[in-house]
């Protein structure tokens, strides 16, 4: 079942939940009552989704869009843009009026990565964005077979310095949050792995389980239904805390390994020179959708977290990632045509 689905399975019971802002999570001197409410939007909300129907932007888009007529007074409505790597998406939204009309659903790998990827986005994250909220995020987990002679990431590690290149791990293409986050561990611990890029996380996955590739590090939605059915066995999860659908694995920093600390984030963001009035509204609502409880446990059963952060604290977020991943991009030597 994709994402997609198992998110907007809540249905009626999301549309009839009341909006809710988590205490704490909006600064309180940044979006003041008053501003957050003088703002309202003339027509639909546009709410661009750089993939195809099925991904987890998709989903929280959809989830989110359906409540702006309640709260908003006008519908989101979602438009998939997929191509470039989420590049074209976010390319359309920094070219639109900054009305708060036009908005996408984006994430880690389209403001932090592909900047430093692709010649030529269509975009700078920095100049032509409005950050706008954060909404949920998901950790990576480093899984292998279930029969796999390593059964902790310090016996993969070993391994690996024995054998420099030896071992494989599949990736959902060049340039990848999954791809990035290997070449992140591989930096951090010294070793050498060979890369095996796919097109998208099914068919690596696919082809750890047959056995031609060693291991893996993807997103936790992805690799969770073969953990749970014993078919892979997951060494470790990149948060900085364990994740409650896995409390038996034990976060890379229990393991020993510093610096591997790796969540894909998701959040929403507009055109730069968005009025600071119409950006605090739409956070506000956006952050109040997406902590109503329902909402909340449909993202946490699918392996996300919601994960809300207001537009300062996004911005911030942004520039840390920024980075993280030029650093680890240049250090790797890639770049994509």
């Amino acid at each position: 079942m994709s994402i997609a689905r198992r998110l907007l399975l809540a249905g009626p019971a999301l549309l009839a939940a009341p909006a809710l802002i988590t205490p704490g999570l909006i600064t309180p001197a940044l979006i003041t009552p008053a501003r957050a409410a003088s703002w309202s939007p003339e027509r639909p909300v546009r709410i661009l989704i750089p993939y195809t129907p099925g991904a987890i932007n998709d989903a929280l888009g959809r989830l989110i869009g359906e409540r702006f007529q309640e709260v908003l007074g006008q519908p989101g409505v979602v438009e998939n843009r997929p191509g470039a790597s989420g590049s074209l998406a976010i390319a359309a939204t920094a070219q639109a009026a900054p009305d708060g009309l036009t908005i996408v659903v984006a994430n880690t790998a389209n403001l932090c990565m592909n900047p430093f990827l692709f010649a030529n986005t269509g975009y700078d994250t920095r100049r032509d964005l409005t950050p706008i909220a954060a909404v949920a995020r998901v950790m990576n987990v480093l899984v292998v077979r279930a029969d796999s002679p390593y059964r902790t990431l310090a016996e993969l590690v070993a391994a690996a310095k024995a054998k420099p290149g030896a071992l494989s791990f599949a990736s959902s293409g060049a340039g990848s949050s999954p791809h990035l986050a290997a070449e992140l561990f591989k930096a951090r611990t010294g070793i050498e792995l060979t890369h095996v890029p796919y097109r998208g996380s099914a068919p690596g996955l696919a082809d750890l389980l047959g056995g031609r590739v060693t291991m893996s590090i993807d997103n936790l939605p992805n690799v969770l239904p073969h953990v749970q059915d014993g078919r892979m066995r997951a060494l470790g999860v990149t948060g900085a805390e364990r994740d409650p659908a896995l409390p038996d694995v034990p976060t890379f920093l229990e393991a020993g390994f510093r610096g591997v600390e790796v969540y894909v984030w998701f959040g929403f963001v507009g055109p730069a020179a968005l009025p600071t009035a119409i950006r605090d509204r739409l956070a506000a609502a956006i952050i109040g959708i997406a902590n109503t409880p329902e909402t909340a446990e449909r993202i946490h059963r699918a392996g996300a977290t919601v994960w809300t952060r207001d537009p300062a604290q996004m911005a911030a977020l942004i520039e840390a990632g920024l980075q993280t991943w030029g650093s680890v991009i240049r250090a790797a030597n890639l770049r994509i045509e």
